[in-house]
Parts: structure tokens; sequence; C-alpha cells
């Protein structure tokens, strides 16, 4: 017990201060394992990534420039000629002949801008019948009726707190800067507002994700305000990610607010649901892979960070540091075979994967009964056999993935704006952060630009004529055919 409690505040210490990198290195292994440890020795591929000599740079991946320039960037060209007097050689007197130029380039700011657009709306009357006025008709009405904020402002404030994660006082700084000034309150009426408006399109995007049979998930505390007098904290809501990978079509990210993480929330969601769900090993979805249509693929990566915790406190290699080279094997396979098509990685995954998934189960059935349960290294063993069922699922298709790591990715914003607004102040607000998460996150993963994406959303959403495109819908070439 004094070791395990020992191990535990170790752990809790290292992750509060200690840094991220879960980097083990276990090239190494043999010349320290232990004497009394049992080493199923993994043979080394001859394609493999970790043996290619390190002066080999023809197949390094190429270095990113420290400086690109967009092709479709407008371009102004300042033409430097000589006056008029000096184009005549001084040495005899003959007129010179241009041969060329020196060209540079530079990058230049130019800031933004408000301006007021003024719509005017002509009207008619017949003097021979007064009573009927007719009005010229407006085909770009505003998002919210009877208000100054055009469609280009309020994707301004949406792309600046969801996508850059800027709290509202700072939004509000930088439009004073500009010439406008405008409450908190205000702003965030308008957020709210507008989240109403686009609730259609966020329920397109939901149904796309659930309907390709292969979703991610995963879920973070979005802090709730507090309205009990009588509670000093903040309640911790939930912010739930369903993702759709770019394996088997364009990728969409769908986020689902909930005040609590109660088990509710992901039962209600993936009742009708048939496929693979992809998740860390959280209770709540138990119920959901009862049902044998329901799959459960876990994240390699939850069991590995388990070893590695455990590989941490050690001063020497050991058993841990052997789990992480079996899993290190299962990762290399699967870099070498990321641009195979989903046949191919199912091939070789049979091939090459399964058979570290057997030597590593042989190994952990011999350490469960040589190591205590209730040790680090005892529950990292307990945990990676309770799921080993569904750790080995996504060998069965090629397009699965062996970790759930593009959920955690899609989580980063969530993070990032938590730290700077702090939390959503009702349930009302939490649901149009969802909202909002959902759109911007779309338009990062299909490349789009989510300033121009939410402009052409807030600009149409009140037209009935339009269809709205969903992000990975959204190219330049259909709005053209659109417009």
């Amino acid at each position: 017990m004094i070791e395990s409690l020992k191990a535990q505040l170790l752990r809790s210490l290292k992750r509060q201060f200690g840094p991220r990198n879960e980097y083990v290195n276990v090239d190494q292994l043999g010349l320290f394992i232990a004497d009394d440890s049992q080493v199923i020795v993994i043979p080394a591929d001859e394609e493999s990534e970790d043996t290619k000599p390190a002066s080999d740079h023809s197949t390094s991946a190429p270095r990113k420039k420290a400086l690109q320039v967009l092709k479709d960037l407008p371009r102004e060209i300042r033409v430097i000629d000589l006056p008029e007097s000096e184009k005549i050689c001084p040495c005899c007197g003959k007129p010179m002949h241009a041969i060329g130029q020196d060209c540079s380039e530079q990058i230049a700011y130019v800031p933004a801008s408000v301006k007021i657009i003024e719509t005017q709306r002509q009207k008619y009357v017949c003097r021979s019948c007064p009573d009927q006025i007719y009005r010229a008709y407006n085909d770009s009405p505003a998002p919210l009726a009877k208000s100054m904020a055009s469609a280009s402002l309020l994707a301004f404030l949406i792309v600046s707190k969801f996508a850059d994660g800027l709290p509202l006082y700072r939004i509000a700084k930088r439009l004073e800067r500009l010439g406008i000034e405008l409450s908190h309150a205000l702003m965030s009426d308008w957020l709210v507002q507008c989240a109403e408006l686009l609730e259609a399109v966020y329920q397109r995007m939901l149904a796309k994700v659930l309907a390709s049979g292969h979703v991610f998930t995963d879920d973070t505390v979005l802090p709730l305000q507090n309205r009990d007098p009588e509670r000093k904290t903040t309640i911790k809501a939930r912010l739930w990610v369903y993702a759709r990978h770019q394996r088997q079509s364009k990728p969409l990210v769908v986020y689902e607010f909930s005040r609590s993480r109660s088990r509710e929330t992901a039962v209600n969601r993936f009742r009708d649901y048939r496929g693979y769900i992809q998740a860390d090993a959280y209770p709540a979805y138990d119920i959901l892979f009862g049902n044998p249509e329901i799959k459960e693929v876990a994240c390699m990566t939850h069991a590995r960070r388990k070893y590695v915790e455990v590989a941490d406190l050690m001063k020497e290699p050991g058993r841990p540091h052997e789990a992480i080279a079996f899993i290190n094997k299962l990762y290399r396979i699967e870099r070498q075979i990321k641009s195979l098509n989903d046949e191919g990685r199912y091939q070789q995954r049979q091939e090459r994967s399964v058979p570290v998934l057997n030597q590593f189960k042989a190994w952990l059935d011999v350490q469960a009964n040589a190591i205590l349960p209730k040790s680090a290294l005892g529950t990292a063993i307990s945990y990676t056999l309770k799921n080993w069922d569904a750790l080995c699922r996504y060998t069965e298709q090629g397009y699965l993935e062996i970790d759930n790591n593009f959920a955690e990715q899609c989580m980063r914003p969530v993070a990032v704006g938590r730290k700077a607004f702090l939390f959503v102040g009702s349930e009302r607000g939490g649901k149009a952060a969802a909202i909002y998460y959902s759109l911007m996150e779309s338009c990062k993963v299909n490349q789009v630009n989510p300033l121009t994406y939410m402009t052409y959303l807030l600009s149409n959403v009140r037209n009935k004529n339009v269809t709205l495109l969903l992000p990975d819908e959204f190219t330049a070439s259909r709005i053209e055919q659109i417009g």
C-alpha cells in the first residue's frame, strides 16, 4: 500500500509540474533488463523507420519554409524610374536604354476597417389607390432583425472567439480601435441568436457524422456559471465531440453540450447508431456496446500512457518499457502503412500487427500473475487486458484507427477557449458554443477559411431559396454556382 500511494503521489506531481512529453527510449532495453523478466524479442523490420541511417536525408520530410505566401494575394506593383534628365549618358550624351529591373518583394499589412452600409428600400404608391404601398424586395436580409450587425461583423465575432480563442473584452478592444464600441452583453446576445439560426445546419452535420459508421468521440469540461448562491464553484458541464475521419469521406466535427457527464447523453445520442465507436474506456459507453451492432474501438494511446507513467517512476528500464516496446512496434507499422488504401492497410495489419498483438497478449498474461494487481504497473496491465478486444479491433477494418487521437485533437480549441473566457453563462450559451465549435473545427479540418464560410452562412441563413452548404461541401466554385 505504501508503494502504491507513493506511485500515485509521484504520478500526480508529474502530471501537474512535469513535462507533457510521453517519449520513452526503449532502443537499448535489453542491456538493462532485470534477470527475472521474461522478455519476448520483437524482430525489427528490414524497412523499419527506426533502422534507417541518420545521415540519409533523401527520404526525410521536406523542411517547412519559414515564410509562405498564398499565390492569390493581391499584388501592387511600384515602378521606380530615373528622372528624364538622368536618362542621358553623361559620357557621350546619347539616350540610355532600359535593360531590365531589380525586383524585390515585401509583405504589406493593410489594417482592418469597418464601414456603415445603409440600405434604402424604395417605396411606391399609386395616387389613385393611396392605401397600398409597394416596397422594393430585399434579397439579402440582415441575419438579426432590427440590428446593426451585418453578416460580416457577426462572422468576425464568431471566428475571433471560437476559432482564435479570444474573450469578448479583447474583441471589444480591437473593435474600439476601429471606431466601434460594443458592450459584452450585446455581443453575447448576438452570438446566441445567431447560433439558434444555425441550428438546422448543426443538425445536418450531426446526422452526417452519425451516418458514417465510424465515429470518434470524447468529452471535456466546459464550466457553466453557477446561479446557486450557496454554491461557490462553477458547474462542471461537458462538451462531447463526435467526429468523422477523412479515411472514408471528408471529415466533420460536431460538439454537443450537456450539463453533466451522465451516461444519458451518450446513450441518447447513439441510441439508433450502427457501426464503430472509437472512444476511451469511459464506463458510460458500456451500455451501448451491449448492442451487437455497435462495436467498440479502444484507444492504444490511453493504454500506452499508463505504462509511460510507470516508466517515469523507474530509474532503470523494466517491465513498463517492455510494454511500451510492443506498442511502439504497432505504431511503427501504422506509420509505414498510412499511405495505403483501406484494403492494403487491412492486409498489412493482418500480416504484421496481429502477430505483434498476440505476442503482447502472451506477455501480459505472464506479467499479470507476477505483478501486484494494485500497483501502478498492475493497474496498467489490468486496464490493457480488460479492454483487450477493443484495443485489437482496429485490425478488423482498414479505415479504423489505432487510437482516438483525432477526437482528442478536436478538444484542443475547447481547452484554449476555456482558459480565455473561463465559463459559459447559461445552458443556452453552452449549446451555442457547441454549434460554433462544430462549425469552426469542421472548417479547419476541411481547410476552409472559417471567416469566409461564416459570412456565407449568415448572409444566406434567412434566404429560403438557398440550401446552405456544410463545411465539407463548401468550395469557392460551388458558391459561384449558387450566386
